[in-house]
């Protein structure tokens, strides 16, 4: 009797699937306690404020002259880090820009005069790409329901060699309408993280391109009850055009472009 040899089967490897890394690394963060207040300023006040080839946000008032725009961005950044780091590496600190309502390339935009920062490593990284970020320390009250994602009242105070801003403010009615259009309206043309021009740091006349993904914002609307906002004092600003708050806002910061 004959035995016939035959080749076993090879085994079956069953590989786990390869992780396939973002080609891009972003930056992702929680906005916390997101405080916009922004004023509207004749327009020629405004253009020694923006650089060659910046056009700047304009709208008759009720006069039918013609204003631009300042604003005042305020928030805790929560856990700020880098697309490729785990979630334990980071950073939480507040920040702050003051910037001016502009237009670039036919979308909306700002053009940021000042950011504040309340961390070093922060600060650090910035200033690869922008001239005007600066660290600092904050000031912060706010007092509220944060289950509820409301507030009743907050203070933000910071100072530099050069800079002073102290804000407090309550929540109020939403308006039905401002000089921008409905409540709706405003609140759109008003929200600028999407564009951000910051000066850029290797030529004084190039800009670097912040960009910011998030969700539409559902803020509550707040009056301000005191106000002083150094460098913009010579702006003679008077009441703000709208303040508004919210509670938390999920955001990703795509890579930052020279333009």
């Amino acid at each position: 009797m004959s035995v016939q040899e035959t080749e076993a089967p090879a085994p079956t490897i069953t590989r786990a699937p390869l992780r396939t890394l973002p080609k891009v690394a972003t930056a992702s963060a929680t906005l916390r306690d997101v405080f916009i207040v922004t004023w509207a300023v004749p327009i020629e006040k405004l253009q020694a404020l923006a650089p060659a080839g910046v056009t700047l946000e304009r709208l008759p008032n009720s006069d039918g002259q013609l204003v631009g725009f300042v604003q005042l961005v305020f928030a805790l950044r929560d856990d700020a880090r880098w697309s490729p780091l785990p979630a334990l590496m980071g950073d939480d600190f507040h920040e702050t820009t003051l910037q001016l309502l502009t237009r670039t390339d036919g979308e909306r935009s700002a053009f940021v005069v000042a950011h504040f920062v309340g961390s070093t490593q922060a600060a650090g990284t910035l200033t690869a790409f922008t001239r005007v970020v600066e660290e600092t320390r904050f000031h912060v009250y706010i007092a509220g329901d944060p289950a509820r994602q409301t507030f009743a009242r907050l203070g933000i105070k910071l100072t530099t060699h050069a800079v002073q801003v102290h804000l407090r403010a309550e929540a109020c009615e939403t308006p039905e309408r401002t000089l921008i259009g409905s409540w709706h309206e405003s609140v759109a043309f008003l929200t600028r993280f999407n564009r951000q021009l910051h000066p850029a740091r290797l030529s004084k006349e190039a800009l670097s391109l912040f960009r910011t993904e998030h969700p539409p914002l559902t803020p509550c609307a707040a009056r301000l009850t005191h106000q002083v906002v150094r460098p913009f004092d010579n702006l003679e600003l008077g009441e703000p055009v709208l303040a508004l708050y919210q509670a938390e806002l999920p955001v990703t910061s795509l890579p930052i472009k020279r333009k």
